[in-house]
């Protein structure tokens, strides 16, 4: 058989079942990023993706390999080029648009480098390197979905030379053992980084291609299975409902943030290899994957799947006070209209274009096109944000003043108020980056023993302990003790991504990253707590069920030595959104503290808590709210001091707004700092 007739015969395969596989898979994905309750693991429909194109590009390939002993590279990229690319374009092409007309500045330039990154089929690189506890949310990532195609291409770059070569070396057989080696290797490499629990490992194994092999792997068997499958009608039909059923668990039992794709992706990849084997074969398969509708939604499901991720980023931004039902209904139409158009005015039109003369002119236009808004990427992410836009107008504050008269009422709509000065991307970042320059020349557990960081010598010996909010608390107690010869601040490095282990009479982590397992030995050495005169607690939703092992922390610390008393700062405000952009949108800070983008305020925090420590503990609490608010009233609430927001990203205090409350401490519990041992503050009521 000669190599275009190969071609001919695996491109003339179709499977009606596998497009109903499609929709499931869309279906999935799209309902779970909709917000629809009880599909927490409608992610893995994304994997479901995998294994398809694992099964189909491998039928490809074995079968011209097999054939002929050659493979048409140049004419599968091409065809791979007209069926991925050209539909991708048009999806960052207009949702570029829409980007520069509403995105903060910040938000912006990162879209910017996610803009280039996605045309050039490096996104889930991009994304992976973002990875972290201070990452930006997913809601400001309109093209965070990308990443996924970026796997696709890098696997289709790949996958091709490797089947050739083993095919080419030693025929059949050699490609069948080609993809069990590939498939073993990757889930081998995720087993390896889950053993060693290196911290972040998480967003390894999601984001970077090696760690997905093993689904499209699994797919790829399919190509040499199927033919094993057994005869009997009813051994069909019972082996596409397991796979339906294998699919349908991982949605419904699967949760956010469990380790992924390892172990837990072996359910619905296998799930969805029997469905492709048994499904085309059983009246099961036809009913419920081949039915017109269902076939119809797999094949837009492309379109779909590129559509939708935009759709929710921009309606939760303009509408993030609406009830759910609404946007979900938005969301729902918008999406399926625009994957409508997608698909039949430019997915359908490239992957079949007619002649070879206009094939090729398709793919030139299309590589052309992927230039030309990689460029553009490069443009907007060094824009430093567009910030000239909010001299003319306020990017979405109409869409949301209309969703939440609230903060139309209080004037800082379109227009803003008085003395409005746009936050560009620069100052944003370095208003974030103010929070951490004190801490440059700071003591550190860690290094007790410099005397030009550390003057262990002084009379009180304050520790700053807590989350990512340990710094606000350095920067509070700065402003009071910085200068004062009697007080050495400590600070303990933050607790994140340190794992806890407690015991009857003390606390290790077995953390060797971020030097958790030192700084824990440190804590909790006797040495050190003979020393140690004050903990200053501070984290965000501090007396929360999630802050459980810090009190028990605190526990066994002042068990350890009962001398050492506690001060336990209360939590503040958190936003929907980063109140730069915010008060960007909407011309005022007032909008940080607007209900409609205020998500936690909780001065109950104390009466609500189920943490037994925090009703046993001797302690000294600081209640933000009775300094910040007034009492418990948000619409008291300060939003800004100094000069800057109360915390440029949705909760972490800027440093302005740290030595605000800084002097509001010294001002209100000056005295109560006295009788815990601490000098007291001048100026204090």
């Amino acid at each position: 058989m000669s190599s275009d007739a190969a071609r001919a015969v695996s491109r003339r395969a179709y499977f009606p079942h596998v497009d109903g596989l499609r929709c499931v898979a869309v279906l999935a994905v799209l309902l779970f990023h909709f917000g629809v309750p009880g599909l927490d693991g409608g992610y893995v429909g994304v994997d479901v993706f995998f294994v398809i194109s694992g099964y189909l590009i491998t039928r490809i390939i074995a079968d011209e390999v097999t054939a002929t002993g050659r493979f048409g590279f140049r004419d599968f990229y091409a065809r791979r080029i007209r069926r991925i690319v050209p539909a991708l374009l048009a999806t960052l092409a207009a949702t570029t648009l829409v980007a520069v007309a509403s995105l903060p500045p910040a938000e912006l330039v990162a879209y910017g480098r996610s803009l280039l990154a996605s045309a050039v089929s490096l996104s889930n690189l991009l994304f992976w390197s973002e990875s972290g506890y201070f990452d930006a949310d997913s809601s400001t990532k309109p093209l965070l979905h990308t990443w996924s195609l970026s796997v696709e291409e890098q696997f289709y770059l790949v996958w091709p030379a490797f089947l050739y070569l083993c095919g080419r070396r030693f025929g059949a057989r050699g490609l069948l053992w080609g993809i069990v080696f590939a498939g073993a290797a990757s889930f081998l490499a995720n087993h390896a980084v889950v053993a060693a629990g290196r911290v972040g490992y998480g967003s390894d194994l999601f984001f970077l291609p090696q760690f997905r092999v093993f689904e499209f792997a699994i797919g790829a068997l399919g190509c040499f299975l199927g033919r094993h499958l057994p005869a009997a009608r009813w051994a069909r039909e019972a082996l596409a409902l397991a796979g339906l059923g294998m699919i349908a668990w991982a949605v419904l039992r699967l949760e956010e943030g469990v380790v992924f794709p390892y172990t837990n992706a072996l359910v619905p990849c296998v799930g969805t290899l029997l469905a492709i084997l048994a499904g085309g074969s059983s009246r099961c398969g036809a009913l419920l994957l081949g039915s017109g509708p269902v076939v119809w939604v797999g094949r837009i499901s492309y379109s779909l799947y590129l559509v939708h991720w935009p759709v929710v980023v921009f309606v939760e931004q303009y509408l993030p006070a609406a009830p759910w039902g609404a946007r979900f209904a938005l969301m729902a139409l918008l999406s399926l209209a625009g994957a409508v158009a997608l698909h039949y005015g430019v997915e359908a039109r490239f992957r079949n274009p007619g002649t070879g003369r206009a094939k090729a002119r398709a793919v030139a236009a299309t590589l052309a096109g992927s230039a030309v808004l990689g460029l553009a990427g490069l443009a907007v992410a060094a824009s430093n944000g567009m910030p000239w836009r909010y001299h003319h107008f306020t990017p979405g504050a109409l869409a949301v003043a209309v969703a939440t008269p609230a903060v139309a009422a209080t004037g800082s709509g379109a227009g803003g108020r008085a003395g409005f000065h746009p936050l560009d991307a620069a100052a944003i970042e370095a208003g974030k980056a103010r929070r951490f320059e004190d801490l440059a020349a700071a003591c550190r557990i860690a290094d007790l023993a410099d005397a030009t960081r550390c003057h262990m010598d002084r009379p009180s010996q304050v520790l700053l302990f807590g989350n990512s909010h340990e710094p606000d608390a350095f920067n509070a107690f700065n402003r009071i003790y910085g200068r004062d010869p009697r007080v050495n601040l400590i600070n303990f490095g933050t607790v994140n991504d340190c794992r806890i282990e407690l015991a009857a009479d003390g606390f290790s982590s077995p953390t060797q990253e971020l030097d958790c397992a030192r700084r824990f030995a440190v804590l909790g050495s006797g040495e050190f707590l003979r020393r140690l005169d004050v903990v200053v607690y501070n984290t965000h939703q501090g007396f929360d069920p999630v802050a459980r092992d810090l009190w028990a922390v605190l526990e066994r610390i002042q068990r350890a030595n009962p001398g050492i008393r506690i001060v336990a700062i209360g939590s503040y405000l958190q936003t929907t959104a980063e109140c730069a952009s915010l008060y960007n949108r909407h011309g005022s800070y007032d909008a940080c503290r607007q209900p409609g983008f205020v998500n936690y305020h909780n001065p109950r925090e104390r009466v609500d808590t189920t943490v037994p420590q925090v009703a046993t503990l001797d302690y000294l609490y600081i209640s933000k709210y009775r300094l910040l608010c007034g009492g418990e009233r948000l619409e008291g609430c300060a939003v800004s001091a100094n000069g800057e927001p109360a915390f440029y990203d949705q909760h972490h205090l800027s440093k302005g707004f740290a030595q605000f409350l800084g002097d509001r401490i010294a001002r209100v519990h000056g005295a109560d700092l006295g009788r815990i041992g601490l000098p007291v503050p001048d100026g204090t009521q």
